[in-house]
């Protein structure tokens, strides 16, 4: 571990004028919504150096207060269940984002190599990558754990207290404090926040593993096993299943430390020759050949496949009033976002869910124009291809295409 210094004086760097700058440009640039204050990115772009100005002389007077975030219910993916998110104004977004700009280079070379989430230069599938290259090393054995409501628990103290082990100043350890606090405004009301991180926040993924930093080198320490973690989804890789035992005796050790818990129904040790497990939208399974050896593999989880369906069946009702070319470039972007984070994967039926989509549009087609199922040949493969109709099977072959490359 590389060796950590304390800093005294921080505030300056924050409230820099180049520094609020570049970050007014990375907040800006991300057009998010508006906070509780209803400023828009482009009201606030609208009069930037102002905006930039009074917010400066607000740090550098220690008159700077963050609102209340704007909380938002999205649905949780896989589940009928709504998840809470965070929106800050963008005020205050600009204000996270200058802080993150002067902390992360503090944390960045200290924290772990097996941390991916929200890291410059790592990424969900180096996370992934990695997972299945130990499966296939013979780190059969897997601790699939889940921590139960991580952002809502944490404690606030004891993050600010693990901030203050590095950094001394009390203004910029003010600040962390009062973004923590700010509270919630929830359909009008406002609910204090003596808990926890909003999700949405600029800050809250360092925050998070400055956080769980704890537990990345409490499991590195380990012998034998392999821990990958991306935010608050993790898992441990053993050889033996009494070494991924003793994986999860740590884990919950060093988590009941800092006052969060594992979920009881969704925490397990799975031998993944007998029993798949879920990671980061894939799901990694054992195949058996002919002859009764096997290997590892994984693909799209089967809802993260079947919420895909369900966006490609809305933008193709047959009842949308529009031609085949309208609906094509509304698809596009859908098959590339999924295909781009997806077809890494060795296993999923990517020719398959061409063909459906393909169906899709020709049905659409029919419906729409009145025509016969039987002219349906009209709208060849290449037809639909040459309207812009993206396939994942190509996507595919060109991610192996780049995996083999010297």
């Amino acid at each position: 571990m590389a060796q950590q210094r304390k800093w005294y004086s921080l505030a300056d760097k924050v409230w820099n004028p180049a520094n609020l700058a570049m970050a007014a440009a990375s907040v800006l640039a991300n057009r998010g919504a508006a906070g509780v204050d209803h400023q828009s990115c482009d009201r606030f772009a609208e009069h930037l150096g102002e905006e930039l100005d009074r917010l400066g002389q607000a740090m550098r007077e220690h008159r700077y207060r963050p609102l209340p975030v704007r909380r938002v219910w999205i649905p949780k993916p896989g589940t009928t269940k709504q998840r809470p998110l965070g929106v800050p104004t963008v005020r205050d977004r600009v204000a996270e984002e200058a802080l993150r700009r002067v902390m992360e280079p503090i944390w960045e070379p200290t924290f772990s190599p097996d941390s991916y989430g929200f890291r410059p230069g790592r990424s969900a599938h180096d996370a992934v990558h990695r997972i299945f290259d130990h499966l296939d090393q013979g780190y059969h054995w897997v601790v699939d754990a889940d921590i139960q409501d991580y952002f809502g628990s944490i404690d606030q103290q004891l993050l600010i207290d693990k901030v203050a082990e590095r950094i001394s100043d009390g203004t910029v350890l003010g600040w962390i404090r009062d973004m923590l606090r700010a509270g919630v405004m929830d359909a009008g009301q406002w609910h204090a926040t003596p808990r926890g991180t909003s999700q949405g926040s600029v800050i809250s993924p360092l925050m998070a593993n400055i956080y769980l930093d704890a537990l990345d080198q409490a499991m590195a320490g380990l012998p034998g096993i392999q821990f990958i973690r991306y935010a608050d989804d993790w898992c441990a890789l053993a050889r033996t299943k009494g070494e991924a035992e003793v994986a999860l005796t740590t884990a919950q050790k060093v988590l009941n430390a800092l006052r969060l818990t594992l979920h009881p129904e969704k925490t397990r040790i799975v031998d993944v020759r007998e029993t798949a497990f879920d990671f980061l939208g894939f799901t990694f399974f054992w195949a058996v050949s002919k002859d009764g050896s096997g290997r590892p593999l994984f693909g799209p989880k089967q809802a993260a496949v079947e919420r895909f369906k369900e966006k490609v069946r809305g933008l193709t009702r047959r009842t949308r009033p529009m031609n085949l070319q309208r609906v094509i470039d509304d698809l596009a972007p859908v098959i590339r976002g999924w295909g781009q984070y997806f077809t890494i994967s060795h296993h999923g039926n990517y020719y398959r869910l061409d063909a459906w989509i393909r169906e899709r549009c020709r049905a659409f087609v029919a419906k729409r124009w009145n025509r016969s199922p039987a002219l349906d040949a009209e709208w060849t493969n290449t037809r639909l291809t040459n309207m812009g109709l993206p396939s994942l099977a190509v996507m595919r072959r060109q991610v192996k295409a780049q995996l083999l490359r010297p």
